[in-house]
């Protein structure tokens, strides 16, 4: 046996210690699950009434469609691989499927209904006769709240216009030798033989099947009458469970357990924001993404903390952790928000730091910045003075390093010390993001304290903060370069360098720097849109998602249009995004879906939408023409309480409605339009012609346009 650290793209460590098995072959001992699905009395319940779709019609951008069976708390999830089997990290449950004489070809999509919701379909042939899989998971029986349950269903259709005979062997085998991923709470030494209930008469089994007793060596053929559907059911837990209680669960019918899975996602889904824009796309893509975020959090012990992706990045990362905390934060989802940075805070180390990862010294912002976004948003929340006093330590932590550089003398001594990430960057220098995430934690540890009326503390933050911001602009002038480098050595590859601007506000967004930076790396991607990795060329989905908000801050409406169309595109028929992928959609043993990629997607249609991260809401800042037909988002929880707003290209005149806050409102309006004569008060001109501003208190505004025909290019 190998045991080893777990890697993920390019050596990106997990974190975790787990065992990668040496090659197998099935023992003899394994016993095949046959079952004639003609066979009086074995036919389970109906699958339930859903509208009914083919999921070879949902769109796929990757070369292999899989898909993940989730539920929050698991600490396991299912993967439904490429060949039609299920993978839980530590055995494989096969389907081998035979009719009309062929064996069934693998699936060719597994998607998700309607491409957000976690009931997942896949259909195989052989010869005409069709094979329907629908799937979903739910909490496990018992007293384990971490554990996970699988109700599948499997149905037969002849379309041929002749009885055919089929055959259905389901399998329970260990991974290959070399698995996509390993559960982290498998055991050393995984057991050779696998039990079904309830035929097995021991304690514990691994898959459940009320007709096991029918199962015979060799399979059992049966005809099928033409047009003739049959369905059978099977129980698979994630863990070795109890037979008696796998009984138990499976007494509720597959269709009563669908039917409550629909109710708890569209449920969970409805309690944070509602973004209805008439863009059915979007509208599921955010679905899907805020299912993979709300799916991806584990319990360590009365903490809830995030993981990277439901299946082999199963271990929390500041840089994945921090990002899907604030999309949750920022989409409506609060409550969760708030338990997963109270896990983050699990992280900070003795001296004040957070830190996940050696060498990532970025940490310390990222979590800074969780928790700002957490806390805040919509209102201050009860706990917000723990949070500010676990800021100011970690502020203090960055001020000596800070000191200890400057007293050594060298050039880039204020700027944060030489590290190594073991990450994209494949360097160890003092890396520009480290920098710039510090400068992010700064402006929120000032805002966290002011927010627990710690004023004077909060004042130091912000004078400390306007020192920090001048040696960085001062550093960048000394590297001569003309973007924004990723370290000061100007060795390394892009990573924190490219959020500098936004969300780090490190320098502002009409730096000339931050275009020429955005500039460089899409023109090595091939255009606007995703960024490359590392030194392959290779896409990666959320790396330059930022760049995405900083073109909206900047006014570069169309390339903002273009990050946004590329993460739409690179999403599986579940609506998941995987990290990083080959052009053609090959993404190794790097699967989807990945939390961080949800959170991207996430974040930046919300700041199209709604941005709070300044002093000035700003609305419609990157607004679809086709969101501008009737569109509305309804409970945005802003830093200054939680808001609907509805707005409306009404041909001559553009139109919004908002709940006020106490700020200024930024409106910005359709693409390609502008202001058509006097605008009336309170109603000004805003920064730029295609912006107008609002005072504070203002609940609406009209604002008449040119005509489409005068629209400038």
């Amino acid at each position: 046996m190998d045991s080893r650290t777990v890697t993920g793209h390019h050596g990106r460590p997990m974190n975790l210690r787990v065992a990668i098995r040496s090659a197998r072959k099935p023992a003899p001992l394994f016993r095949p699950f046959v079952l004639a699905l003609a066979l009086a009395g074995c036919v389970s319940d109906s699958p339930p009434a859903a509208a009914p779709f083919d999921p070879d019609s949902i769109p796929d951008a990757y070369r292999g469609s899989t898909a993940a069976l989730v539920w929050p708390g698991a600490t396991r999830a299912f993967q439904v691989r490429t060949d039609g089997g299920l993978y839980n990290g530590e055995w494989v449950v096969r389907f081998d499927l035979t009719g009309d004489g062929k064996p069934a070809a693998p699936p060719r999509v597994i998607a998700y209904e309607e491409r957000w919701r976690p009931i997942v379909h896949w259909r195989r042939w052989s010869g005409r006769v069709r094979w329907d899989f629908e799937a979903l998971a739910l909490p496990g029986p018992g007293s384990r709240d971490s554990g996970l349950v699988v109700s599948l269903v499997i149905r037969a259709t002849n379309t041929a216009p002749a009885s055919v005979y089929v055959n259905l062997v389901v399998s329970l085998v260990p991974p290959d030798s070399l698995p996509p991923f390993v559960a982290a709470d498998a055991p050393e030494s995984p057991p050779r033989t696998f039990h079904w209930g309830p035929m097995f008469q021991g304690d514990t089994v691994h898959a459940f099947a009320a007709h096991a007793g029918s199962v015979r060596s060799g399979g059992l053929a049966w005809a099928l009458a033409p047009g003739v559907s049959r369905s059978t059911r099977f129980v698979l837990p994630a863990h070795p469970s109890p037979s008696h209680d796998l009984s138990a669960w499976a007494k509720v019918p597959h269709g009563r357990r669908a039917a409550w899975v629909r109710r708890y996602w569209e449920e969970t889904l409805r309690r944070g924001t509602r973004f209805e824009l008439g863009d059915p796309e979007v509208e599921r893509s955010l679905a899907a993404a805020r299912v993979v975020m709300l799916a991806s959090r584990e319990r360590r012990g009365a903490h809830w903390v995030p993981i990277g992706s439901p299946l082999q990045y199963r271990d929390v990362w500041l840089r994945d952790g921090a990002r899907v905390v604030a999309a949750l934060a920022m989409s409506g989802h609060t409550r969760e928000a708030r338990e997963l940075a109270d896990g983050l805070a699990l992280l900070e180390w003795p001296m004040g730091a957070y830190m996940s990862q050696r060498g990532q010294l970025d940490g310390t912002g990222q979590a800074l910045w969780a928790f700002e976004q957490a806390l805040l948003r919509p209102a201050p929340d009860d706990s917000v003075g723990r949070f500010a006093a676990a800021a100011w330590r970690a502020f203090r932590w960055c001020e000596s390093q800070r000191d200890l550089g400057r007293q050594s003398g060298w050039p880039f001594g204020m700027m944060m010390p030489f590290g190594n990430p073991r990450d994209n960057e494949l360097v160890c220098a003092q890396l520009v993001g480290n920098d710039a995430w510090a400068l992010a934690g700064y402006r929120s540890a000032a805002r966290l304290l002011r927010a627990a009326k710690r004023g004077a503390e909060a004042d130091s933050v912000e004078a400390a903060r306007a020192r920090y911001l001048a040696d960085f602009a001062a550093a960048l002038r000394r590297t001569n370069a003309p973007d924004v480098p990723p370290s000061w050595q100007q060795v390394g590859l892009d990573w924190g360098n490219l959020a500098a601007a936004w969300p780090c506000g490190a320098l502002a967004a009409s730096d000339p720097r931050c275009t020429a930076l955005a500039r460089r790396v899409w023109a090595k991607a091939g255009g606007a849109g995703l960024c490359t990795y590392g030194e392959t060329d290779s896409l990666h989905y959320y790396l330059g998602a930022d760049l995405g908000t900083w073109a909206l801050l900047a006014g570069l409406r169309a390339e903002a249009d273009s990050v946004l169309d590329a993460m739409l595109y690179w999403r599986s028929a579940s609506g998941g995004a995987c990290e990083i992928m080959d052009r053609d959609g090959g993404y190794g043993r790097n699967l989807p879906p990945h939390g961080t990629s949800a959170a991207a997607l996430v974040t930046l249609v919300r700041n199209a939408l709604v941005f709070d991260d300044g002093h000035t809401l700003m609305l419609t800042l990157g607004a679809r023409a086709r969101w501008w037909r009737d569109g509305r988002v309804r409970r945005a929880p802003t830093r200054w309480g939680m808001i609907d707003v509805a707005f409306r290209d009404a041909g001559d005149r553009a139109e919004w409605n908002w709940t006020p806050v106490p700020v200024w409102t930024a409106l910005t309006l359709p693409p390609g339009r502008w202001v058509a004569g006097a605008l009336q008060p309170p109603i000004q001109r805003g920064p730029s012609p295609g912006v107008v501003l609002a005072p504070p208190g203002t609940r609406r505004a009209r604002v008449a346009l040119a005509s489409r025909e005068e629209a400038r290019p």
